[in-house]
């Protein structure tokens, strides 16, 4: 089976492309969560397509129990490396199959970990797994783009040098998903390194839908990380906030 955009995508190179993306950033955006959403103060969190762990860190000097998975091997052991917390552990599994079962309190996924998948179902099912690993009563947040500001705000075309390395990328939409190929050209030996980023473009009504669907209730919708209400033309996120009924 040919190899997933997402499976070649999240490795090395990615830590590069996004280095601006770091533990005083996740620290940040989880404390402004934690301060401004209805959040229960301890529990279990899982932290779902965990990265590198920059949440589930914040999460944990939080006080909170913290399980982060994901699917690259590359940035769960960095998560691995960096961890020396008995309450914070890490798996490696794909979110459209998640072993847990209403055990979790909390369930977390942040910085655009979502609408990774061709199918609409295989979008679906993530939403309905996120609901099976929470008890009754527990919280979701899902922190997703806004399509409406991501296509006027679309830059088609950018560059940057970072760590003597040449990094370029294009950015378009198709078909209802924006897509981003990445070019990393190493100074030293010229060797040139390509990835494809794709996310779907759900709607809030769509998004709205999927999290009914699953069991979820309560839902709230925020715009940033400030936890503005969602406006379509202004927000550059929509953060969604629901418990399971």
């Amino acid at each position: 089976m040919a190899e997933e955009w997402f499976e070649r995508s999240f490795r090395e190179d990615y830590v590069l492309v996004y280095q601006h993306r770091d533990d005083s950033a996740a620290d940040e955006e989880i404390a402004n969560l934690l301060e401004r959403l209805p959040v229960k103060d301890t529990g279990r969190v899982l932290d779902l397509c965990c990265g590198s762990g920059r949440h589930s860190r914040a999460l944990v000097r939080r006080g909170y129990e913290v399980v982060g998975v994901d699917l690259s091997p590359v940035l769960l052991q960095l998560a691995e490396e960096q961890n020396n917390d008995p309450r914070l552990s890490f798996a490696r599994c794909d979110m459209r199959n998640i072993p847990y079962r209403d055990e979790f309190d909390i369930v977390v996924n942040l910085f655009t970990s979502f609408g990774y998948f061709s199918s609409d179902e295989e979008n679906a099912q993530v939403i309905r797994n996120m609901a099976q690993a929470l008890k009754t009563n527990g919280e979701v947040v899902i922190d997703y783009l806004n399509p409406a500001y991501v296509t006027s705000h679309l830059v088609p075309h950018s560059t940057k040098h970072v760590n003597g390395m040449f990094i370029e990328e294009k950015r378009w939409i198709e078909d209802g998903v924006v897509k981003k190929r990445i070019w990393i050209t190493d100074d030293t030996d010229k060797e040139k390194r390509e990835y494809l980023e794709q996310v779907r473009l759900f709607s809030v009504e769509q998004m709205i839908a999927m999290l009914e669907q699953a069991g979820f209730g309560q839902i709230q919708v925020f715009g940033n990380y400030q936890f503005e209400p969602y406006i379509a033309s202004q927000s550059p996120r929509m953060i969604f906030y629901a418990i399971k009924q």
